[in-house]
C-alpha cells in the first residue's frame, strides 16, 4: 500500500512504549477467601508475559488506536487505471448578459455525475477558480451560489486557467456561456490551441435565449461651477414601449416617461449637484445591471489650505490650483490641509491637528517630526534612481525623468505606505494617525522636479487626494475597472464590506472607501444588445483510451476505525470502573 506521507509511520514506534507499560504494571490476582487467616502471607504468583498481553483486551484495543492513527497520518491511498476524462472542469460565463440565460445549470448538472473530480473556473474580468477537484455534491452547491456580474467576461482566459488545471493528467473542459460577447481573444482560438496536444477536450455548451432588453449604455458630464451637466444615452433593444424613468439625487427626484420605438435612442440631461445621484429605468427586462446607472459629484467647494515655511516652488503650485485658497495663518482647525514646508516653525498645536487633520510635509533641512510616515536619518546626495512601488496619487508623473541632486535619507515606519523610493529610501509615503493623514515627500530637498510641467498636476492630484476630492472622471468609473489602493484598506461595495488592495468594479453602483466614494457603471452596449451574428460549435468530447492512475485516499476510513476503537476502549474502562 502506497502512503503519501510515510515518514509518519515512525508512529508505530509508539507501540512500544504500550508493551513496557504493559509488562511493569502489576496486575493483581483476584483470590477469594472467607476470612484473612487463609491469606498467604509474601507470595504473589505473575501470569505468563505472553498470556498477560493476550488476555487483557485492552491492551489490544489500545494497540489498535495506535496503529490506526499512525498508518491514517501517513496517509494510505489506493491506485487504480482510470480514463484521463475523470477531471471535468466547468469554465461558467458570468458576464452580465448571462442574467438573461436561465439554462446554465440545467446545461451542467448531466455531466457533474459522470466524473470523479469537479472544477469550475468562473469567467469575468478577472478568471477565478470557484471549486477545486470537488465532488459532485459540492459543484452543485458552488454552481448555487454563483451570480452574474456586471462585467463583459473573458473566456479565453478563464479557459486557459480551465486548461492548466488540467495540465498534468488532461481532461475535459465545458464551457457554458451564451457566447453574445466577449473580452480577449476568440473563444474558438483558444479551444484549437488547448486541444492541440489530444489531452484536452472540450466542449461549448450554449445557453443563448436571447430577449428583450432596455439599458443605459454610456453616458457624459460637463462640470460647472458646483454641479456637473450629466447627459446618458437610453438604448432601446426591444419592442416599442412606454419608459418610466426617476432621477434622484441631492437635487430632488424628478419622473418623466419616455416613448421609445424598436432600435430607438433617448438623451437624459440633468443637472448633477454634489453626492450620489441615480437614473433608474423603472421596469423589468432581461438584464437588470444596466437599468441603473450613478452619477458621484465630489465635493466642488473651495478648500482652505495653510501653508506653514518659507515660499517655494509648492507654494506657487498651490495658488495655481482651482478652487484652494491658500493663507499663511489662521486657526489650525478651520483649514482642511496643512502643507509643512522650510523652516515652518514648530507648534505642539499641530500635533493636536494631525489626529483628525491631513498634512503634507516637505522635506528639507529641518528635523524629522514623530508625526511622519518615515524617521529621516540625514542625507544623501544624488544622483537617485527613482522606482515607483505604487503609483497612487501621483499617477502619470514621469519620476524616472526628475533629477536629485541631494535627498533625505529616511526608514519606513510600521503601518506607513510608500509610494516611491530612491536608491531604496522611502521618498514618496503617507499613512494615517487615527482620523488624519500625512504625507512625506522629500522630492523637493533638492532636484528639479519643480521644473517639470508635470509638478502643478502632481499638486493637484496629492491635494484632491488627501482631501477626498476626486476628479469628477475618476469618480465615476465603467464596471470591469480594476482600482489600486495602494495598501489594504476597508471598502464598501453595493452590495457587501471587505477588506482590498486592489478593488475590482463589477457591480453597478457606489463604493466606499478612505472617505471616498466611486461610482461604477455598466456602459456595454455589447452585453446590453443580447444579440449575436453566429452560432456555436458544440464539438464532442473526446472519449479516447488514454489511462492515467486514479488515487483514493483511504485515510478517513483509517481514521474512522480509530474513532470506534476509542468508543470501545471508553466503554472497557468504564465497565472496569477504572474511569
Amino acid at each position: 500500500m502506497p502512503f503519501r506521507n510515510p515518514m509518519a509511520l515512525l508512529g508505530l514506534l509508539s507501540i512500544i512504549p504500550l508493551i513496557i507499560i504493559y509488562l511493569i504494571r502489576p496486575r493483581p490476582k483476584e483470590i477469594r477467601f472467607s476470612a484473612t487467616q487463609f491469606l498467604r502471607e509474601g507470595e504473589v504468583e505473575r501470569s505468563a508475559v505472553l498470556s498477560r498481553l493476550i488476555n487483557d483486551p485492552l491492551f489490544w484495543v489500545q494497540l489498535l488506536v495506535l496503529l490506526s492513527l499512525s498508518v491514517a497520518a501517513a496517509g494510505p491511498f489506493t491506485t487504480e487505471t482510470g480514463l484521463a476524462s475523470s477531471h471535468l472542469v466547468v469554465v461558467l460565463d458570468g458576464s452580465a448578459s448571462m442574467q438573461a440565460s436561465s439554462q446554465a445549470l440545467p446545461l451542467i448538472d448531466p455531466y457533474l455525475d459522470k466524473y470523479q473530480r469537479i472544477s469550475i473556473v468562473l469567467a469575468g474580468a478577472m478568471p477565478l477558480t470557484a471549486l477545486f477537484e470537488g465532488s459532485p455534491s459540492e459543484a452543485r452547491d458552488a454552481l448555487q451560489r454563483q451570480q452574474p456580474k456586471a462585467v463583459s467576461a473573458d473566456l479565453s482566459s478563464a479557459m486557459t486557467l480551465a486548461g492548466s488545471l488540467l495540465a498534468g493528467e488532461g481532461g475535459h473542459m465545458l464551457v457554458v456561456s451564451d457566447f453574445v460577447s466577449w473580452m480577449g481573444d476568440d473563444p474558438e482560438a483558444t479551444r484549437k490551441i488547448l486541444q492541440a496536444d489530444g489531452r484536452v477536450s472540450i466542449v461549448f455548451a450554449d445557453s443563448y435565449q436571447g430577449g428583450d432588453n432596455l439599458a443605459l449604455v454610456e453616458a457624459w458630464d460637463v462640470p460647472g461651477p458646483g454641479y456637473v451637466n450629466h447627459t446618458a444615452l437610453v438604448h432601446n433593444y426591444g419592442p416599442a414601449r412606454v419608459v418610466p424613468i426617476t432621477i434622484r439625487g441631492p437635487g430632488g427626484a424628478d419622473s418623466r416617461t419616455v416613448q421609445m420605438a424598436y432600435g430607438g435612442d433617448d438623451y437624459l440631461s440633468f443637472t448633477a449637484y454634489p453626492g450620489v445621484n441615480e437614473i433608474s429605468l423603472d421596469l423589468e427586462d432581461a438584464v437588470a445591471w444596466d437599468n441603473h446607472a450613478y452619477v458621484y459629484v465630489p465635493d466642488l467647494a473651495q478648500k482652505r489650505v495653510l501653508y506653514l515655511g518659507e515660499e517655494g516652488p509648492a507654494l506657487a503650485a498651490l495658488r495655481s490650483l482651482p478652487n484652494v485658497k491658500v493663507e499663511s495663518a489662521g486657526e489650525f482647525n478651520s483649514f482642511d490641509l496643512i502643507v509643512v514646508a522650510r523652516n515652518a516653525s514648530r507648534d505642539g498645536k499641530l500635533n493636536r491637528y494631525i489626529d483628525g487633520g491631513k498634512v503634507i510635509f516637505i522635506a528639507s533641512d529641518q528635523e524629522s517630526p514623530e508625526y511622519l510616515p518615515v524617521r529621516v536619518t540625514g542625507e544623501q546626495a544624488g544622483p537617485a534612481s527613482l522606482w515607483v512601488r505604487s503609483e497612487g496619487f501621483a499617477k502619470g508623473v514621469h519620476f524616472d525623468e526628475i533629477g536629485l541632486f541631494r535627498f533625505p535619507e529616511a526608514v519606513s515606519r510600521k503601518g506607513s505606505t510608500t509610494l516611491v523610493e530612491a536608491n531604496g529610501q522611502p521618498i514618496l509615503s503617507y499613512w494615517r494617525l487615527g482620523k488624519g493623514m500625512v504625507i512625506y515627500s522629500g522630492l523637493e530637498m533638492d532636484s528639479d522636479f519643480y521644473l517639470r510641467p508635470e509638478y502643478p498636476i502632481f499638486w493637484y492630484q496629492m491635494v484632491n487626494w488627501i482631501t477626498g476630492v476626486p476628479d469628477i472622471i475618476e469618480a465615476n468609473r465603467k464596471t470591469g475597472e480594476m482600482i489600486h489602493l495602494g495598501e489594504t484598506i476597508p471598502v464598501e461595495t453595493p452590495s457587501t464590506s471587505l477588506a482590498a488592495s486592489t478593488l475590482l468594479l463589477d457591480e453597478v453602483g457606489v463604493y466606499r472607501f478612505s472617505g471616498k466614494a466611486v461610482a461604477a457603471n455598466m456602459y456595454d452596449p455589447q452585453e446590453s444588445s443580447l444579440q449575436r451574428k453566429n452560432g456555436v460549435d458544440a464539438g464532442a468530447f473526446v472519449g479516447g483510451s488514454r489511462e492515467t492512475i486514479v488515487e483514493t485516499d483511504l485515510s478517513n476510513w483509517i481514521i474512522a476505525l480509530a474513532a470506534l476503537a476509542m468508543l470501545l476502549e471508553l466503554a472497557i474502562m468504564r465497565r472496569r470502573r477504572e474511569t
